[in-house]
């Protein structure tokens, strides 16, 4: 325990001037009026960065299909086949999602109601309630409308990431050419570069799965309970899953708050069944998916919500966890890249990082 202590804060003294740095260039920025044109610089930018992590996490895909055929036919296959099950979800789910959230939209006022009449009959004071009930359906009305907006802007810009990681993956030798003139240790970027990219391919087939699961799972038992807005509910509970610790809870609890607000009497086995759903996904299906169960920092896991909101918005979020483990996979790799010259498999990254640690910590003595 002694060891992990000293371990984490060497580590932690090492990255506090990065922050520093970071946090006196911010201030500098606002001071000096540039923070505002750097973030339109970077809106600005964000197709170009965007299409760089597409082609970085499509890559394994394209390198496993030019196994049996030419590189760049294994570009176009994986693109347009991405292009077309994305227009496939559009077209069959996107519709139905749509129409849900506006029924849930629709179900508000009459939840208010029940509301109120509970905080009546415990005697709760209900002046200013009427103020934030007009309050809550304007705020709420103003923020679909900009989230929609939102949406759409986002779906262009994507769009354009999209189209640009196109353009990356089919001139990849072009960039294997530039990569080996301008690094002098072109073996050990190679191998780090492998390693991330393999390991993140099977880390985001396994989240893939893991999702499908617990979506899959949810909606059979809500709409066995004849639940509302199934496939809503479902997505819902899915996305807080990734959330550690505490992401179940909470998809759980709002479950739990809108069976309360749409049944006379709360559905206990509904509420049971998913609770049973979520400990076997965490205990049996994610351990079987990823031979063993995740076990990302709860540190990135807090700077991932916070850099990827500020980058992407709602949708970053949703996504930090995601983020979380590419960058835990980014420093193992990277540790695994500089201590061996081989590429790194899932179990050098997942199983003996702590060999990987002591391995480093005895080169540098």
């Amino acid at each position: 325990m002694k060891q992990h202590w000293q371990r984490f804060v060497r580590y932690s003294l090492l990255a506090l001037p990065c922050l520093l740095a970071c946090l006196l260039a911010i201030l500098l920025s606002k001071q000096l009026a540039l923070f505002e044109r750097l973030v339109s610089l970077y809106h600005a930018l964000f197709p170009l960065f965007g299409g760089i992590v597409i082609a970085f996490l499509l890559q394994p895909i394209i390198d496993r299909l030019a196994e049996h055929m030419q590189f760049k036919s294994a570009v176009v296959l994986v693109y347009i086949g991405i292009l077309a099950a994305g227009a496939l979800l559009l077209v069959l789910l996107i519709p139905t999602l749509y129409q849900q959230i506006v029924d849930f939209v629709s179900l508000l006022p009459a939840w208010i109601e029940r509301g109120k009449q509970f905080l009546y009959e415990h005697h709760i004071v209900l002046e200013q309630f009427s103020d934030y009930e007009d309050s809550f359906m304007k705020d709420g009305t103003e923020l679909i409308i900009t989230s929609l907006r939102d949406f759409f802007d986002s779906a262009v810009k994507y769009g354009i990431a999209y189209m640009s990681a196109f353009f990356i993956s089919i001139d990849l030798d072009f960039w294997k050419r530039s990569a080996k003139r301008m690094f002098r240790n072109y073996h050990w970027f190679v191998n780090f570069y492998k390693t991330m990219s393999n390991i993140v391919f099977q880390y985001l087939c396994g989240t893939l799965l893991d999702l499908a699961f617990v979506s899959v799972t949810s909606a059979i038992i809500l709409y066995a309970a004849d639940f509302p807005n199934v496939l809503l509910y479902a997505l819902i509970l899915a996305l807080s899953n990734l959330f550690p610790y505490i992401g179940p809870s909470i998809g759980l609890l709002f479950v739990g708050i809108v069976a309360a607000l749409s049944y006379d009497s709360l559905p206990w086995i509904t509420l049971i069944l998913i609770w049973v759903m979520q400990q076997i996904e965490a205990n049996i299906v994610q351990p079987m998916i990823f031979h063993k169960t995740m076990d990302v920092r709860p540190i990135l896991t807090f700077a991932a919500l916070f850099v990827a909101e500020a980058l992407f918005g709602i949708p970053g979020v949703l996504l930090s966890p995601i983020l979380a483990s590419i960058m835990q996979i980014a420093f193992r790799s990277y540790l695994h890249a500089k201590t061996r010259d081989t590429i790194g498999q899932w179990e050098d990254i997942w199983y003996d990082f702590d060999d990987v640690m002591k391995e480093e910590e005895r080169r540098q003595a």
